[in-house]
């Protein structure tokens, strides 16, 4: 698995609020940056390395690499250039030499609740049989306060063996009171990607005409999550379509609380917008490079 898309996810929050602490990756992360462009990466948000150029590893980890990843930093070092230090992999075998062996489709141990500040998944949810199991034991491995970055296909082009939707994602977070939650949705042509944000301010108004996104284009969805003080991991939500007056009330209060948060985006087209109007509905909202 690898974070190509996530790099620039997880520096932009560094930026706008420096990681620290226990950071986990779900399963080995190939990160395809060299040194050199790792360095010129940091550099160009304003970074100052947290470690010597000479200590940045190179990746010996990834199994089966694929061609043009030789020589490409591990996802170790990738951390530590931001300051971290205590990072582990978990991964459901030892195939990779991931730290903690558990597989996220059974029940979290006790040793694992709350273990983590960071946790870094580049697809997992769209290849395994229960999705929401594994993002509920997501949400049970963030301390309070923590971060969730994940990466996931959305449409059936590649490997994806579950699909799931924006508005997927979102309902779980705002049921559960998470103090913060941005869902992308990223449309390929080629090697270039539009993104598009879902819009959560337009929630209250559209209701059941929210989330539509319609695209022959390959599709996936980025998410970023923020543990509150009081959020929980396991309150199931209801489809929008389904949910009754009084499960919008706690619903749309939790929304407005996110809303609050203010955190500026943390991922931006790579081209101008080629995808036509008729195929973004439902309250999704382009956002132009840089």
């Amino acid at each position: 698995m690898g974070i190509r898309l996530l790099i620039d996810v997880i520096l932009r929050e560094h930026v706008h609020k420096p990681l620290h602490g226990d950071a986990l990756f779900i399963g080995r992360q190939t990160v395809p940056l060299t040194r050199e462009r790792a360095l010129a990466k940091l550099q160009s948000y304003g970074i100052r390395p947290a470690i010597e150029p000479a200590s940045i590893e190179i990746d010996t980890s990834t199994i089966h690499l694929r061609p043009g990843f030789e020589g490409n930093i591990s996802d170790v070092s990738f951390l530590r250039l931001l300051g971290l230090r205590n990072i582990r992999a978990l991964d459901h075998s030892s195939y990779e030499k991931a730290e903690i062996i558990h597989d996220l489709r059974r029940p979290l141990p006790w040793s694992l609740r709350r273990s983590a500040d960071i946790v870094i998944d580049g697809s997992t949810l769209d290849n395994v049989f229960t999705p929401a199991t594994v993002l509920q034991n997501f949400a049970r491995l963030l301390k309070p306060g923590g971060r969730l970055f994940m990466h996931n296909g959305a449409s059936p082009h590649d490997t994806a063996y579950v699909l799931t939707t924006p508005m997927w994602y979102v309902d779980y977070f705002v049921t559960n009171g998470f103090a913060d939650c941005k869902v992308y949705v990223v449309v390929y042509n080629e090697h270039k990607f539009n993104v598009f944000y879902v819009d959560l301010a337009q929630i209250e108004q559209r209701r059941r005409e929210m989330g539509r996104f319609l695209s022959s284009r390959p599709l996936s969805i980025v998410v970023f999550a923020e543990k509150g003080p009081r959020s929980t991991w396991d309150k199931l939500p209801i489809q929008q379509d389904y949910r009754s007056p009084e499960e919008w009330q706690p619903y749309l209060a939790n929304v407005a609380a996110i809303l609050q948060a203010k955190r500026p985006h943390l991922l931006a087209s790579s081209t101008e917008r080629f995808l036509s109007e008729s195929e973004v509905q439902g309250g999704h909202i382009y956002i132009a490079p840089n």
